[in-house]
């Protein structure tokens, strides 16, 4: 894709550049690969301190409820990485994005007509899972309490920093240079997507082996349908705004309107 005269610095054709010039090599892909997971962690072990320093007994569980506000913590250390990893390309961590203004209104619209099919892969997976792991369509659910203002953030800021940098970071950074430097798109959609799936199975981290199975196999429907239509369109606008409305409605529908009836 040409845009103004330059060719795209997240296209195929630039990356195929880089890779025969060895700037585009395993090892940054290969970082990022499970990065998210581990930040995951590494962020949800922040609050579980804060709650063990407040003298809570469970600081871990404690911590759990806590992911729509823990999780910039995770997006601004994945931002840090991929920002750290596409300057050693030479490029810019916007570039990842492939924004364009004069499609702006048309990825908007895009974006909105993705949350109907989106939803049909992600109750898919939800309903099917819940089947298999515990014999219910109506499987558990992670959220709990918070106080009005963290659950405001988790509704209003969080989930479009979220949206945005899981994109950049599964299609727009590891989907495309994967399928660059593996060459078979199958086994890169078959990567990327369990990877990305695998990564709910840590947000939060339960140490509940059947809601861990659960929270990684639900995902992999949506997961395969959203890296494949990656690589059709090739932007990641539309697919930021899809995915920051439906975690945002998760959030409004399991935190903020209980909330709101007491």
């Amino acid at each position: 894709m040409i845009t103004m005269g330059r060719m795209d610095p997240n296209s195929h054709e630039a990356l195929l550049r880089r890779r025969a010039a060895g700037t585009l090599t395993w090892r940054g892909p290969g970082l990022m690969l499970f990065a998210r997971a581990a930040l995951a962690i590494g962020a949800q072990g922040v609050f579980a301190g804060i709650f063990a320093l407040r003298s809570s007994p469970t600081p871990w569980r404690d911590a759990e409820p806590w992911l729509p506000v823990y999780g910039t913590l995770i997006d601004a250390g994945c931002l840090a990485l991929l920002w750290w990893l596409t300057r050693k390309e030479g490029i810019r961590l916007i570039d990842l994005v492939g924004f364009e203004r004069a499609r702006l209104v048309g990825d908007l619209l895009l974006g909105l007509a993705l949350i109907p099919v989106c939803l049909v892969f992600i109750l898919v997976g939800v309903y099917a899972t819940g089947w298999l792991i515990y014999g219910t369509l109506t499987p558990p659910y992670f959220s709990g309490p918070l106080p009005l203002p963290a659950a405001l953030y988790g509704l209003l800021v969080w989930p479009f920093i979220w949206g945005l940098t899981e994109q950049m970071t599964y299609n727009g950074y590891l989907m495309a240079r994967f399928q660059v430097l593996c060459r078979r798109t199958s086994v890169v959609v078959a990567i990327v997507a369990l990877v990305w799936s695998l990564q709910h199975a840590f947000m939060p981290l339960t140490f509940d082996p059947k809601f861990m199975a659960f929270r990684l196999l639900s995902p992999i429907p949506e997961s395969i349908f959203v890296t494949l239509l990656y690589l059709r369109i090739r932007r990641l606008l539309p697919l930021a705004l899809s995915h920051a409305l439906m975690d945002g409605a998760t959030v409004l529908i399991g935190t903020v309107l209980p909330l709101m009836r007491r």
